[in-house]
C-alpha cells in the first residue's frame, strides 16, 4: 500500500484515539495517510489533512471509521471510485462494518501483506428525469420514491422492463440492493437477501391496498416508477441511500436498475454473512443466542 484514506465520524465517541491509532500505524510503515480537511483540522491531525477533492486520489484503501451511514457518505464522496473500504465499526448495528476497534492493527496488517480478499456489493444506479435534465445517481443501499409532504398520499405507476405493470397508492415505494435489504427495506418488511445475489427487490411503502408484496427482480431487468401527477396528494421527493435529492423540480420518471459499478469491501477472516446477520439481529432484539 501506498496511500490510505481515513474517513471517520468525528461524533462517535472514542473516533479520535481510533484516528491517531489508524494514522500512526500506517506513517510508520511509510504509507501515506489522507484524512478530510475537516476532520483532520477538528480532530488535531493537520499533518495528514486532505482537501476533499484529492482525498481519494492515488488511495489503495478507504478505512472508514464509524457506522454504516458513515460508509454511504464516503461513497458519495467517492462519485464513481471503487476503492477498496475497510469498515471499523463504531455504531450499533454496523451490517457493512467488518472490523471491531481491538482488531484494527491486525487487520492493517493484514490487508498489508495482502491476506484479504475483496467482497464485491451491486449498486443501484437511478437515473432521475425530470423537467429539463437527467439526474443520475449510484445507490449502495436503496433508493426511495415517495411523498414530500406528511401524510400525504402519492400515486405512482411502476413499468417493468417497459410494460406496465401496476398503480400503487401509498407513501412510496423503496427500491433496494441485496446490501440494504438489511436497511430501511428490513423495517419496511422487505426480504433480508443473501449479499452475493445478482438481483435488486421493490418493497412498496405502507400501499393503500392489498398489493404490498416485494417484488424481486433479475440483473438485466429495468424498471420505470412514475408519478401521477394529476392524481397524486403529494409531490415527488427522491433520496439515495437515505439523503434527499434537493435539486429536483417536477419528476417525470425515475428509470432503475443495477448498476455497472460495484461497492468494494475489504473481507478479512471473520465471521460470513449470515454468521454476522444472526449476531446483530441478536443483539438488535435482544435475545440470547439459540444453542
Amino acid at each position: 500500500m501506498k496511500k490510505v484514506a481515513i474517513f471517520p465520524y468525528i461524533k462517535k465517541p472514542g473516533v479520535k484515539e481510533m484516528v491517531e491509532r489508524s494514522a500512526r500505524w500506517l506513517d510508520e510503515r511509510g504509507i501515506n495517510v489522507a484524512i478530510p480537511q475537516i476532520e483532520a483540522g477538528e480532530l488535531g491531525l493537520q499533518a495528514f489533512s486532505s482537501p476533499e477533492d484529492q482525498l481519494f486520489a492515488g488511495a489503495d484503501l478507504v478505512v472508514v471509521l464509524g457506522g454504516d451511514g458513515t460508509t454511504l457518505r464516503a461513497l458519495r464522496m467517492m462519485g464513481e471510485e471503487t476503492l477498496p473500504v475497510l469498515g471499523v465499526n463504531l455504531g450499533e448495528m454496523g451490517f457493512l462494518m467488518r472490523i471491531n476497534p481491538p482488531e484494527l492493527e491486525d487487520a492493517l496488517e493484514l490487508v498489508r501483506l495482502g491476506k484479504f480478499r475483496i467482497e464485491e456489493r451491486h449498486m443501484l444506479e437511478a437515473r432521475i428525469r425530470i423537467a429539463d435534465k437527467t439526474i443520475t445517481r449510484l445507490a449502495l443501499n436503496d433508493v426511495l420514491i415517495g411523498r414530500e409532504q406528511f401524510s400525504r398520499l402519492i400515486k405512482l405507476d411502476v413499468l417493468i422492463n417497459d410494460t406496465y405493470f401496476c398503480r400503487y397508492s401509498a407513501d412510496g415505494v423503496l427500491l433496494t440492493t441485496p446490501t440494504g435489504s438489511t436497511a430501511y427495506s428490513l423495517s419496511a418488511g422487505g426480504p433480508i437477501i443473501s449479499p452475493g445475489a445478482e438481483v435488486f427487490a421493490m418493497v412498496p411503502i405502507c400501499p393503500h391496498s392489498l398489493n404490498n408484496r416485494t417484488l424481486v427482480f433479475s440483473a438485466g431487468e429495468r424498471l420505470t416508477i412514475k408519478p401521477v401527477l394529476k392524481e397524486s396528494m403529494a409531490s415527488t421527493g427522491v433520496s439515495v441511500d437515505g439523503v434527499a435529492i434537493e435539486e429536483l423540480n417536477e419528476v417525470s420518471a425515475v428509470d432503475i436498475g443495477l448498476a455497472s459499478n460495484k461497492f468494494k469491501f475489504v473481507s478479512l477472516n471473520g465471521p460470513d454473512f449470515y454468521q454476522s446477520l444472526s449476531q446483530k439481529l441478536q443483539r438488535w432484539l435482544g435475545l440470547d443466542q439459540g444453542g
